[in-house]
């Protein structure tokens, strides 16, 4: 049996694909883009390894015990949650785990209006960010700029998980992509994704 990888010295974490909680499997592209982008905030914080997505979401839809998920992607924190999307409302679900001992170091759920889905984001980032403070005192989550129009990103959030898929999927990524520049023209990560694609 091959050995684990050895847990890094600096605060490190991984964030699990969040469930979609939504009767509309359709939703999932939404419960994996706010992993992603949780993804990309944390891994902008001085002093936090933040696990890439392709490592954790190779645990999407399995059920394993926390401690062997962090074992296995050589961290000792983990992030889960879901995602439950209805209409304009969204509510989402957080936790922040200690793997070494199972422990809540924070969880909190969010209702809010889709419209806010970007402050929601930061919110949890800077409240995670607060839930490590005693490993990093020195952390400030870094702020981004995000798209300003919520269709653009439900376009970009779409694409962005068809385009790695395959040779058609990607030609449909790029449609979506494009029309999500059109609708927020500096919505930076459509352009890098489009660019990408």
């Amino acid at each position: 049996m091959p050995s684990s990888p050895a847990r890094p010295n600096r605060a490190s974490i991984a964030v699990l694909p969040f469930t979609n909680m939504s009767s509309d499997p359709e939703q999932e592209y939404f419960a994996e883009g706010l992993a992603e982008d949780l993804i990309t905030d944390l891994s902008k914080v001085p002093g936090l390894l933040v696990i890439a997505r392709n490592s954790s979401f190779a645990y999407k839809g399995r059920s394993a015990d926390l401690r062997l998920v962090a074992s296995g992607l050589g961290v000792r924190y983990v992030i889960e949650g879901s995602v439950r999307r209805a209409a304009t409302r969204v509510r989402i679900n957080a936790q922040l785990i200690d793997a070494s001992d199972n422990s809540h170091l924070w969880a909190d759920r969010f209702d809010r209006d889709l419209a806010d889905i970007f402050h929601v984001q930061d919110e949890i980032v800077g409240r995670i960010v607060n839930a490590l403070a005693e490993i990093l005192p020195s952390a400030r989550p870094l702020v981004r700029r995000r798209a300003t129009n919520l269709d653009a990103y439900d376009l970009f959030v779409r694409g962005r998980v068809l385009a790695p898929q395959s040779p058609e999927s990607n030609k449909v990524a790029r449609g979506l992509l494009e029309e999500a520049i059109e609708l927020d023209p500096d919505f930076a990560d459509a352009h890098v994704w489009l660019a990408m694609s």
